[in-house]
């Protein structure tokens, strides 16, 4: 096993990092669902499909916080069905489980979760579609909790075709993994931006 890199605080820079710390919580407040498909690029989006890709997914969304964090808004998609609601959807933080994820900051994954009671039909509706599996996991960057990202199996309503197969832990365990590296990516973004390096 080699050495390992050990990297002592700096006191020059330590000093300055209540106000570096002061700014970052500023510039993640000015980070909203109509201004965060700025901060990704080809690798943000690389990330994701590939995240969805591996939970077997048919879609997925980053949804945020809007400015009066009342709701839950996606602001990015993967997928022609998420697509269709990038910035086109509001979902109340009071109904549905994205917002319970949100509240809760709990992960979470279930199959036939049109069954589920605190499933909103809204997105179904709209889309003319049924949502037959869901993993919703929380979105950090800059500390805190700012949305989640989720990810669905499709179904067409009334269908008489064969289920999809669903979704498992390991399925979990990758949404999680892609929402981790999007966290350490934005994050470097943003601190990138702020220091101007």
């Amino acid at each position: 096993m080699g050495a390992r890199l050990n990297i002592l605080p700096d006191e020059r820079i330590s000093s300055l990092t209540p106000s570096l710390e002061n700014r970052l919580i500023s510039v993640g407040e000015q980070v909203r669902p109509e201004n965060f498909p700025s901060l990704c690029d080809g690798m943000i989006r690389h990330v994701l499909e590939q995240g969805f890709e591996l939970a077997g997914a048919d879609s997925g969304l980053v949804w945020l916080l809007d400015a009066t964090r009342e709701n839950l808004v996606p602001c990015y998609g993967v997928g022609e069905s998420a697509e269709k609601l990038v910035l086109n959807y509001r979902q109340p933080l009071r109904e549905g489980i994205v917002s319970m994820v949100m509240m809760s900051e709990q992960p979470f994954v279930e199959n036939e979760v049109f069954k589920n009671a605190h499933h909103s039909k809204i997105v179904d509706m709209k889309l003319q579609q049924q949502t037959y599996a869901m993993i919703v996991v929380p979105f950090y960057f800059l500390r805190q909790c700012r949305g989640v990202i989720s990810c669905v199996q499709l179904k067409e309503p009334g269908s008489d075709d064969i289920d999809p197969p669903g979704f498992r832990a390991e399925h979990l365990q990758a949404i999680q993994r892609a929402a981790s590296v999007l966290t350490e990516l934005i994050d470097y973004r943003l601190l990138r931006q702020t220091v101007q390096w």
